[in-house]
């Protein structure tokens, strides 16, 4: 038990780490000098409200990709190195949106946070639930699952599909939620700020 909970704090500090390093990076790259004419450029912007993207093919292209992504993360509980794989995805997904934010705050101020809120709802509520449902799959593997069994060996039961299926739906429905609701709320975001 201890040392589940050892691993536990390992991943909450790779989440931290990996927050803060992101949210360090653009001040080190100079982001907010008045150069960098990237995501935040008022053309961009004005491009972003004129999009009417297909939110279908959008949905199917993102949940492909995420899809696969927690598909694999699943896979890997089944490994040893399993616990590596969700740390290292944990601290690269904890990077981003610290650099998302640290640039959002340089060029917007308070305004920025919003922004980066905007940006993470409501879509990251149910990809928060998925990671939930991933971290209790990895340690019920790690600990609980593989008790009974010879080392090295596992089983694919029917909970663990069960938990495969939930991991599924709540990515669905992130999916769904970030290709129609998060592009509503940015576009309702830049209308207003």
């Amino acid at each position: 038990m201890k040392r589940e909970q050892t691993e536990r704090i390992l991943l909450g500090t790779a989440v931290c780490a990996g927050f803060l390093a992101g949210s360090m990076l653009p001040e080190i790259l100079k982001m907010g000098s008045g150069t960098y004419a990237g995501l935040l450029s008022q053309y961009s912007l004005s491009r972003y409200l004129g999009i009417q993207p297909d939110s279908l093919a959008l949905f199917m292209e993102i949940f492909q990709k995420r899809g696969g992504f927690f598909f694999f993360l699943w896979m890997s509980s089944y490994t040893a190195a399993g616990l590596i794989f969700h740390g290292i995805s944990l601290f690269l997904q904890a990077s981003a949106a610290g650099v998302l934010l640290g640039v959002f705050l340089l060029k917007q101020g308070y305004e920025g946070a919003l922004l980066f809120f905007c940006c993470l709802m409501p879509q990251w509520v149910l990809y928060l639930a998925v990671w939930r449902e991933e971290l209790s799959f990895l340690f019920r593997k790690r600990y609980r699952g593989l008790q009974a069994l010879p080392d090295g060996v596992s089983v694919l039961g029917r909970q663990d599909l069960k938990t495969l299926g939930r991991i599924g739906v709540l990515c669905a429905l992130g999916c769904l939620a970030e290709s129609f609701l998060g592009i509503w709320t940015m576009k309702l975001f830049l209308q207003f700020f």
